[in-house]
């Protein structure tokens, strides 16, 4: 998964109205975020993952000030050489540092035009700082992407599974193995015919995953050899 870059705007906004954030932008969505247990947030910390770019961002409103629910914010996608794009959002209202909910949301866009999605702000479960969920599990998602519970309950895309993602009650949650079976002493990213973390590269030994290295630039699945850390 690369890194990509966001352009966002912080906009308050009437619920139904108000100034449209993605006013002026190429490819963007806007995201409208409403709670009916949060009214006011000084802080929106965002997670995106769109095709195979990862990208997360903070905003801030101006002065620090809280801002009232609901409100509009704008991602402008800095995307060109694709007819469409799924995009998925997840959100964490601050207010003091402390996270008040969260939500997520999807959406296809293509370049050149606008998309909207709504984000629900709720309480948050209590995941475990450093531990992997698949989305829904202990924290908002989509239930296709694995992510990391970080500092304070804020989710953080490890990558979207492509077998789909397996919750386990009493370990860190991981992406389905991809069909095929793995090579015994071949390296291969979490998910790709291995189960695990899609930014974690492992040797696989009896069809299992072992081993294990974090890459910190992300893991490179490459057909016909053996993956690498980016």
């Amino acid at each position: 998964m690369t890194r990509g870059v966001l352009a966002v705007a912080l906009v308050a906004s009437c619920a139904g109205g108000g100034d449209d954030p993605c006013a002026g932008a190429a490819t963007c969505v806007r995201v409208d975020v409403v709670s009916q247990t949060v009214a006011a947030i000084d802080q929106l910390e965002l997670d995106v993952v769109y095709g195979q770019r990862h990208a997360t961002t903070t905003t801030q409103a101006p002065g620090g000030r809280s801002t009232p629910l609901p409100l509009a914010t704008a991602i402008v996608l800095d995307v060109t050489d694709t007819p469409e794009l799924a995009v998925g959002v997840v959100a964490a209202g601050k207010l003091g540092a402390r996270v008040l909910g969260t939500g997520a949301a999807s959406v296809v866009v293509a370049p050149g035009e606008h998309a909207t999605i709504v984000l629900e702000l709720s309480p948050i479960d209590a995941c475990v700082a450093g531990s992997f969920y698949c989305g829904g599990d202990r924290l908002a998602g989509d239930p296709q992407t694995l992510y990391q519970c970080n500092a304070g309950g804020v989710p953080i895309a490890r990558g979207v599974c492509g077998a789909g993602c397996l919750v386990r009650p009493t370990r860190d949650d991981v992406c389905r193995a991809t069909a095929g079976g793995c090579q015994d002493g071949g390296t291969y990213c979490g998910g790709d015919r291995i189960e695990g973390d899609p930014q974690t590269l492992y040797v696989c030994m009896a069809g299992v995953g072992t081993s294990p290295v974090r890459c910190p630039s992300g893991c490179i699945v490459r057909e016909g050899d053996d993956d690498i850390c980016r």
